[in-house]
Order: structure tokens, then C-alpha cells, then sequence
């Protein structure tokens, strides 16, 4: 009876409490809800609007809260599919907690005087700061944080983002007054010095807490601050990305000189405070304002062991971890988008990954990984090209390895996952040739005429060849990779409905993308992982895996918090995936194939089927194939787009990392596609090729002697809709239009793909003329 005595007296303890914590809120809220309003005839109002701010925030227990203060000292643990371990997320200079007495005076002093100056005198919130920002967001007249430190620290642990509302600010009080109830000025500082965040350092690590941006920026522990270096940092706690001399950068950049202009102006500013707060003399402010920040910066990194082993792996986990994580709390990307809200909400979360202790087990396979980045660095290229590769699991989406890049040292963009390019001609199994077949509105062996096309605008459309080659089937135009049957089919499919099919697989269609988009000509283009994703969907019998490089994540205790889901969409009917593979395959098999002399020939016997592409000017190289177990694909250009000499140099790249799988493991290449039934043939064209064969029959004949070109169609036969090689005895079986890469000169696109900047505006290198209504 005592025990349960005691217990029911600290349950009515803890009642009161709560109630009178609420009630001060209450009270204090109304008053100023009341002052804004401006009448005491809106009391009732304002009482009702503050009891809905704060009565579902529940007042938190004081080893909740610890434990949310002290998630800094935890790291979180990336693993390959297999459980081994892929490393820490953070280094251990990263992760090294500091506390008030370890780090430099300066900085602490730059922080009171910019973010908090009253921080040791008042209760948790700021009456000044408050008064303002309620009336401001009320009124709608601007908005203001108005937060002192102990509040920026509940916002940044406790509150879902950053959103500048009286709601917010209001949980954000009441949090606020019940920390600095239980927990000391330092406790509070500490924590607030171990979690606020800086961004990314010059590698690309995210830098969390003080310690971390020191050695980040400065490359100096946190207690080894001078003056300007700490000012620096104290100006970036605000707006991390735009003061940050490194974010968004140029690979040929150091630092991006118009964040770093600003970081300085903030830093002066951050000076300027001190000098009001009386921490520094005025000539200790001119002093340091004059300091050389960017000679002083580190701009190189790579101390943390995972980082240092997979940079490429550590940043994707990181991000792919966040984002899911975000999923997971109900947050919508496109709505924190609209609002403005992404980014911070996303760093927010980024924190979260790097300070919570979790377990995060991903789908890469060690050996695969290791296997394809080494013939990476094995294959040929030329100064300053690059490429970004993905390994895929057909049935599930999950990526088995990938290559960001030839070397993180010289260039820390992730080409794989993050680089958006133009697919060239790869989009056209997606966009065109596989919708028409799904709508019923072609079969393989369906007549397409290749002719003079008007796009909008007025202006011809063009193949690579420069010519156009009359009628062929569907099969010979996609191996082949002419653009003119290409456009006809996504005219005929219709440009919404085409690129709804690529919606319902993620990729982000532009509002300015157009028809161009039939054969390349998107605004941004896709990433390498996005684009093999598609490809994927054929083997995997019409049936579309989102892309994804976590499966699952656990949290300091053990207790899965996410897992990926197999949730396959269906995008193609299993026949027309099917026959797409189908006609994919003659482009590594059939005679004229764009791959056959390459790729197709580098591997017999195996079951493999794929598309080459190729941009604008040849800026963009392409090779996406599969096989029934996985899909591989690979882009290779600059980063900064300049046409490529060799026009080969992704299918010999593809080849290389194919080659590389097959080795690390054969059983990925086994089998063979579900076969499904033929398809009723469609004619499409082919009415019209008759009408054109009566009209030279009852035209004059021609008394020059010459004859026309052969051709490999008889359209006036209902063809078979197998897969059947072309059995053309000319000799000429190489690659589509490439040449040796050393035969002096440039060799010409493999398949006229292209890539203009707006999607209703077509190129103008290649595949149209910009002379509207004239052909080139």
C-alpha cells in the first residue's frame, strides 16, 4: 500500500507540474495573443487559439529529454548486404563531444554576443525576442526567430522542422522553459555546441557540432580557434549552405568564392557583435576582419576510416538515409519543397542519421562494388571524362554496386546517382517504342516509314546517317537507333501519356520537356541509377522496382525503424516488356545493332539485351543492358559537357564492368527471359507504304537506269514477330556509325541521340535542321 501510495503521489506531482507549466504558457501566450490582437473583446479567441497550440505537446520526462541531448555522443554504422562492415559515418575527430571549457573563448563569446547574449541570465526564452516574433507572424508584417539558444537547441531535437509559425514557436516555449528547468546552462550549451550544424566540408562530409566544423574549415581543434576563424563559424549557424565555402563548388574550385564572400560579410557581423557586447576592442575588430579566411581553409579531407575506404558509399548512405527517414515521420518531399522547407528539413534529418546510433544495412554487395570501381580505374579514358555506373537487382530494385566517379579526390560528384544527363537514345525503349507496344499501337515487325519530319516550330528532324531510309520495321529502327520512327511513335502514344509512363517510375519530367523528349532532348535528363531503374522494369516483366541502396535501418536499440518494402508497380504488360527485350536484344545480336560488334560480341551465349545512347555533339555517352538478374549502366562524358572523340567509350567501359561482374559472380548472368506470346501485328505504316508502291507503279517509268535502294523489309508481307537476325551479307557489321577511336578525327554519334535545352526546342547538332522547313 506504500509503494502504490508513493506512486500516486508522484503521478499527482507530475499532474500538477504539467498543469501549471501549461497554464504559465497559457497564460503568457494569451497575454501576448491578446496585446497583438489588440482588443479585449478577442480574449475568448485568443484563449481558445494558445489551448490548441500547446494541449498536444505532452509534457516530456526528463530521461526523454537527456537522451535526446545527448544523442551526439552516439554514432550511426553503415554495413554491406552481407553484414559486414562499410564503416562509422563519422570519423573519430568528427565525433569527439566538447564541452564549454574545451573550446575556444572566442567562439563562445561570438556565440552569445550573435545568437544569445542574455543566454546565462535568462529562463529559457527571450520576452523581447518573443514579443517580436508573435507579432510580426501574426500580423503577417515579416517573420523572426526571436530564439534563444535553448530554443534553437528544442527546435533543432524535438520539433519536426523549421517552420516559422506561432504553433511552432509556441511548443518550441513550452519546451523550452521545461529544459532549462531540468538541465543546467551547460548542459544546455553542450549540447547545443555538439549538435548545431555547419554542412559539408570540403570532401563532402557532413560537418555536425563545433569540433566537427573546426576541423572541417580550419583543420584545428575546436579549442584552437583565433578570433576570425571562430567568428566564421558562428556566422554559418543561421545558414549553413550559403556561408559555406565549399557548398556547391566547381570541380575546379577550391571554394565557391561567392559563398565565401558572404560567410566573410556575415563573419564582420558576427565581429561587430562582439565589439557591442564588449568582448573585443574595436581595433581587435578591424584586426580580424582583414583575415585571410581562404588561406586558411582545409580543402582537403578524408580522415574517417568509411570515408576514406567508400567516400561515395558514406555520402549516398547518408543522404538515402535521411530522406527515408523523412518518409518515415510522414514528411512529404513535394509539399517541403513548395513551402520552402526541403532543405532545412533534410539537414535536419541528415543530423539525425549522423548522431542517432543507428544500424544501417544496405544493399550493396562488397565484392561487386570493389570488382566494378577497380575496372573502372582499369578502362581507358581521356583527361578530365568521367563516368557514374549502377548494378541493379532486377527484382527489387536494390543496387548491388555502383561507380560515382573514376577518383573522389579530383571530383566528389556522385555520377552514379546524383548527375542528371541526357539519356540520348536510351530513353527510347521507355518513352516510345515500349508505350506504343504496351497501347497495342505497334508490334516488332511493324512498318515505320523514316522520313522528312517538320517538328515545332517548323523545324526537320534528322538521323545521324543524314539521310532517311524509307520504310523498316519498328525492330530495325530501335536497333538501328534512327530518330524518325521514334518521334512517330511517341506522336502516335501522345506526349503526356508517354511520359506518364515515365512518372509512374520517378523520373522528374520537366514542365518545358516537349517532343524532343522522344529521342533525348529532355531539360535535365535523368541519373545513371534512375535510367537503369527502367531498364530493370524490361527483365522484370513490366513491373518496376523503386531504386534504392538502404534496406533497412535500426536504431540504437535494436528496433527497426524502416525497412524497404518490395512493392513492385506495374509499368508494362509482361508481352510488352517482353518484346521490348525482344527487339533490345537485336541491338547487341542482329547486324546494324548499335552494340552487336561490341558488346554482343564480347558476350555469347548469355542472355542480354540493352540500348546505346548518345546526346547532342556527343556531350553524353551511353550503355544501359541487363540481363534476367541484373541491369548495368553506364555514362561517360565531362562534367562540364564537350564533345567525346571516342564515341565507344561507353560500351567498352560497359563491357569492362560487365566483365568485372561476370567474375565476381556468374550466377548473375544466368538464365534466360520469360518468354511470352506474340503479338498480333499491327501494320501501323504500312497502309501508307502501299499507297506509295501504287503510285510509282502507275507513274512513268524512270529512263535514267537507276535502281532503288534494297530493302531489308517486304511490307507487303505480314512478318514474323520472333526475334530473327538480320542476315545482311554486306559485311559492314560494326557498330552503327563509330569508327576506331584513333582514326583521326571525330567519329560521328553511334545514334544521332540528342539533347537540346528545352523540350520543344529540338537540337540543333545532328538531328534537326535549324533552318525551319529546309533539310541540311
Amino acid at each position: 500500500m506504500v509503494a502504490k501510495h508513493g506512486e500516486s503521489s508522484k503521478k499527482q506531482s507530475s499532474g500538477r507540474m504539467r498543469r501549471f507549466l501549461k497554464g504559465a504558457l497559457f497564460t503568457f501566450l494569451t497575454i501576448f495573443t491578446i496585446i497583438v490582437v489588440g482588443s479585449m473583446a478577442t480574449v475568448g479567441a485568443a484563449t481558445g487559439y494558445v489551448a490548441s497550440l500547446v494541449n498536444e505537446e505532452p509534457v516530456r520526462k526528463k530521461a526523454e529529454m537527456k537522451e535526446k541531448i545527448s544523442t551526439w555522443t552516439q554514432t550511426s554504422v553503415a554495413y554491406f548486404r552481407d553484414g559486414s562492415t562499410i564503416g562509422k559515418l563519422r570519423g573519430d575527430s568528427d565525433r569527439k563531444a566538447v564541452t564549454v571549457d574545451q573550446v575556444s573563448p572566442h567562439l563562445i563569446d561570438a556565440l552569445l554576443s550573435t545568437e544569445d547574449r542574455t543566454f546565462y541570465t535568462h529562463k529559457g526564452i527571450s520576452p523581447k525576442g518573443f514579443s517580436r516574433a508573435v507579432y510580426l507572424n501574426v500580423t503577417g508584417s515579416g517573420s523572426s526567430g526571436g530564439s534563444t539558444l535553448t530554443q534553437q537547441l528544442v527546435k533543432n531535437l524535438f520539433l519536426d522542422y523549421r517552420e516559422k509559425s506561432l504553433e511552432r514557436k509556441s511548443k518550441e516555449l513550452f519546451l523550452a522553459l521545461r529544459m532549462e528547468r531540468l538541465f543546467s546552462k551547460d548542459d544546455i550549451l553542450n549540447a547545443y555546441l555538439n549538435t548545431v550544424y555547419f554542412g559539408k566540408n570540403a570532401s563532402g562530409r557532413n560537418m555536425l557540432g563545433v569540433q566537427a566544423a573546426a576541423k572541417g574549415l580550419f583543420n584545428v581543434d575546436a579549442k584552437d580557434l583565433n578570433l576570425p576563424q571562430a567568428a566564421y563559424i558562428v556566422g554559418m549557424v543561421q545558414r549553413p549552405n550559403a556561408y559555406n565555402p565549399f557548398y556547391n563548388r566547381k570541380n575546379d574550385e577550391e571554394v565557391n568564392e561567392q559563398n565565401l564572400k558572404l560567410g566573410k560579410e556575415r563573419m564582420q557581423d558576427v565581429l561587430m557583435n562582439m565589439v557591442e557586447n564588449k568582448k573585443i576592442s574595436k581595433k581587435e575588430y578591424e584586426n580580424a576582419a582583414s583575415y585571410d579566411v581562404k588561406g586558411a581553409l582545409k580543402t582537403k579531407d578524408d580522415t574517417s576510416i568509411a570515408f576514406k575506404n567508400y567516400p561515395f558509399i558514406t555520402m549516398a548512405v547518408e543522404e538515402e538515409a535521411a530522406k527515408v527517414l523523412m518518409k518515415a515521420d510522414g514528411k512529404d518531399p513535394k509539399k517541403l519543397s513548395k513551402d520552402g522547407k526541403y532543405r532545412d528539413t533534410l539537414d535536419k534529418y541528415q543530423q539525425k542519421v549522423l548522431t542517432g546510433g543507428y544500424k544501417i544495412t544496405t544493399t550493396l554487395d562488397e565484392d561487386l562494388y570493389k570488382a566494378l570501381n577497380k575496372a573502372a580505374k582499369n578502362s581507358s579514358f581521356g583527361k578530365g571524362q568521367d563516368l557514374g555506373a549502377v548494378l541493379l537487382d532486377v527484382e527489387t530494385g536494390g543496387t548491388l554496386a555502383f561507380v560515382g566517379g573514376r577518383d573522389y579526390n579530383k571530383n566528389q560528384k556522385n555520377h552514379a546517382l546524383d548527375v542528371q544527363r541526357s539519356p540520348g537514345s536510351t530513353i527510347k525503349p521507355l518513352l516510345d517504342f515500349g508505350p506504343a507496344l504496351d497501347r497495342g499501337i505497334i508490334s516488332p515487325e511493324s512498318i515505320i516509314i523514316d522520313e522528312k519530319l517538320t517538328g515545332p516550330g517548323g523545324n526537320v528532324y534528322r538521323n545521324y546517317t543524314r539521310r532517311y531510309d524509307g520504310p523498316m520495321t519498328a525492330r530495325e529502327a530501335l536497333k538501328k537507333s534512327i530518330n524518325i520512327p521514334a518521334i512517330k511513335l511517341l506522336r502516335k502514344v501522345g506526349l503526356e501519356n508517354g511520359f506518364n509512363y515515365l512518372r509512374k517510375m520517378n523520373f522528374p519530367i520537366h514542365e518545358h520537356d516537349g517532343e524532343a523528349s522522344a529521342i533525348g532532348g529532355f531539360t535535365y535528363g535523368f541519373d545513371v541509377q534512375r535510367m537503369t531503374a527502367g531498364y530493370a522494369m524490361l527483365a522484370n516483366e513490366g513491373k518496376f522496382n523503386e531504386p534504392h541502396i538502404i534496406s533497412k535501418i535500426e536504431n540504437s536499440k535494436g528496433e527497426v525503424v524502416w525497412e524497404a518494402e518490395k512493392k513492385p508497380k506495374r509499368i508494362f504488360s509482361p508481352q510488352a516488356a517482353y518484346w521490348t527485350t525482344d527487339m533490345l536484344e537485336s541491338v547487341v545480336r542482329d547486324s546494324y545493332g548499335t552494340a552487336r560488334s561490341t558488346v554482343g560480341r564480347s558476350f555469347p551465349g548469355i542472355s542480354l539485351a540493352g540500348k546505346t545512347g548518345t546526346s547532342n555533339n556527343t556531350e553524353d555517352l551511353w550503355f544501359i543492358g541487363y540481363t534476367p538478374k541484373v541491369a548495368l549502366g553506364v555514362w561517360t562524358g565531362y562534367d562540364y559537357p564537350k564533345r567525346i572523340p571516342n564515341s565507344n567509350l561507353a560500351k567498352h567501359t560497359w563491357i569492362n564492368l560487365f566483365r568485372a561482374v561476370q567474375k565476381s559472380d556468374p550466377k548473375l548472368l544466368q538464365g534466360s527471359f520469360p518468354k511470352q506470346p506474340k503479338m498480333s501485328y499491327k501494320g501501323f505504316e504500312k497502309h501508307k507504304v502501299k499507297k506509295e508502291k501504287e503510285k510509282e507503279n502507275n507513274a512513268p517509268s524512270d529512263s535514267s537506269g537507276s535502281n532503288p535502294p534494297p530493302s531489308n523489309n517486304n511490307p507487303s508481307e505480314e512478318p514474323n514477330t520472333g526475334n530473327q537476325p538480320n542476315n545482311d551479307q554486306s559485311g559492314n557489321n560494326d557498330d552503327s556509325g563509330s569508327t576506331p577511336p584513333d582514326s583521326g578525327g571525330d567519329p560521328p554519334p553511334e545514334d544521332g541521340d540528342t539533347s537540346p535545352p528545352t523540350g520543344d526546342n529540338p537540337p540543333t547538332d545532328g538531328d534537326v535542321d535549324i533552318n525551319p522547313g529546309e533539310e541540311s
